[in-house]
């Protein structure tokens, strides 16, 4: 089995060689999600394939990707990546790191990141403000919290649609919000709703697609803030706890679902919880249309007020 970490595209070609050898009824479940969606923009699958052995939780990401001398989870992860569409990472998150390990680092602890521990980890979608957005966010577990306080928290706009009222729901899916781009794309002033003007809820009125962001999102007029504080009441009064153990993979809707994590106590003794995480992107030609790039890591830095392309910023 090759080192994904450091052959990437190899194992990419070997995910897609392990998935024409497999039977169509073992797909259906994943094909079927890529092709409807599911209740609440996710489904959680059971069974994946478990590394013997498993090296003890570590803050190194060195050591994980040298010592851990099985890749059955990464594997797991790239077969289904390539089944919903095409892996891919950005620059200036982990260094263009495909595969994220998502586990509880000191220097972070309180910091909003998902390797952070000692606070909650709001609810949001990923990059809500960039112009290639994941269309999919997979979380798959290796480890559980000893603690059992660390949960990822999820929930659906299907979900909460109908428990907003229409005037709400008529003002999020206006243009009346402003998110924050993180400092790492480029936003020097990164702080809530100094970024791009975007509406929150867009496209089918019964299932709407969903950007939003705990931390950075403000409305633009007393109204629609009002809007946006109902809805974050809603969401948190509704989300769901997941406890992802070994073998367990959470797939999400991107434009579909928010998610976040709650906080636990970190041991750092090499028990800790610990997921991997993979983006993925349904077309990985969004980034040559819009930005000029090809390649699975994109590069792209704000500027306030650029435009780009066919990009609304939802």
């Amino acid at each position: 089995m090759s080192n994904p970490y450091r052959e990437f595209e190899r194992t990419a070609a070997h995910a897609e060689e392990a998935l024409a050898a497999l039977d169509y009824r073992d797909l259906k479940e994943v094909l079927d999600f890529k092709r409807h969606g599911g209740p609440g923009g996710r489904i959680l699958l059971r069974g994946g394939a478990v590394d013997p052995n498993l090296i003890p939780t570590t803050e190194s990401t060195e050591e994980i990707e040298t010592a851990k001398g099985t890749y059955y989870s990464e594997f797991t992860l790239v077969m289904l990546g390539k089944l919903l569409g095409e892996p891919f990472s950005y620059t200036q998150e982990r260094n263009g790191a495909m595969i994220h390990n998502v586990r509880p680092a000191k220097r972070n602890e309180t910091n909003i990141s998902s390797d952070s521990s000692a606070i909650i980890l709001d609810l949001h979608n990923e990059n809500i403000y960039h112009p290639v957005q994941p269309d999919y966010l997979m979380l798959s577990g290796l480890r559980r919290d000893p603690g059992g306080l660390a949960k990822t928290l999820v929930i659906g706009s299907d979900e909460v649609i109908s428990l907003l009222a229409a005037e709400d729901v008529a003002r999020l899916r206006q243009f009346q919000f402003r998110t924050n781009v993180d400092f790492n794309f480029g936003n020097s002033a990164a702080e809530r709703g100094t970024g791009p003007l975007i509406r929150v809820l867009f496209g089918n009125d019964a299932s709407p697609m969903i950007a939003y962001d705990d931390e950075y999102i403000a409305g633009t007029n007393p109204h629609a803030q009002r809007a946006l504080d109902r809805l974050r009441a809603v969401l948190h009064e509704n989300m769901y706890e997941f406890d992802l153990g070994p073998g367990e993979i959470l797939l999400l809707d991107n434009l579909k679902t928010v998610h976040g994590r709650t906080a636990f106590k970190a041991r750092y003794d090499g028990t800790d919880r610990w997921l991997q995480r993979l983006l993925v992107t349904r077309d990985l030609r969004r980034a040559e249309t819009l930005l000029g790039q090809t390649g699975r890591t994109v590069s792209w830095n704000y500027e306030p007020g650029e435009f780009y392309g066919f990009v609304d910023y939802r």
